[in-house]
């Protein structure tokens, strides 16, 4: 009769055990999905930013006198699609894949005598401005946010 006792302790010890490793391994493929997920959602924001950059030079190449020289410095613009072309509107057309806010914000750029650019002093240089496209997204360890920066110039 005691081996008929030890036998289902034995039986409870080995279920214990192989939950606590069932349970283990479930936290640690939770924590690995959550971890692909998060470097999912980077990427795209990085496309995302990216494919801002582009918006940005195509509205450059359709002209720059009236879609770029005239942008406010330090405004938010998100640049859209609209028949058939990118444009930069100022009204925020809400998330991208229901998640992702992007906007693009233009400075004026500054150059010194020898014509490199510089943050303060200088010339302004009408014919060049940075650009800032700006992504957000939420994510497991809050807002998450990257940012491409590049220069245009009035090359026409």
């Amino acid at each position: 009769m005691n081996s008929k006792g030890v036998g289902i302790i034995e039986i409870i010890v080995v279920v214990a055990i192989a939950g606590i490793a069932l349970f283990g391994i479930s936290g640690v493929s939770s924590y690995a999905l959550g971890v692909m997920n998060d470097r999912k959602a980077l990427l795209e924001a990085s496309y995302l930013a990216e494919e801002g950059i582009e918006a940005a030079r195509n509205v450059r190449d359709e002209s720059w006198s009236s879609n770029i020289a005239t942008l406010t410095a330090g405004t938010n613009y998100y640049p859209v699609v609209s028949g058939g072309k990118w444009i930069l509107q100022t009204t925020n057309p809400g998330l991208i894949n229901n998640r992702y806010a992007r906007r693009a914000v233009f400075e004026n750029v500054n150059r010194d005598g020898s014509d490199n650019i510089v943050t303060s002093g200088g010339t302004l240089d009408a014919n060049t401005k940075k650009v800032t496209i700006y992504v957000s997204w939420p994510s497991r360890s809050g807002t998450q946010e990257i940012n491409l920066i590049t220069y245009l110039t009035n090359w026409r």
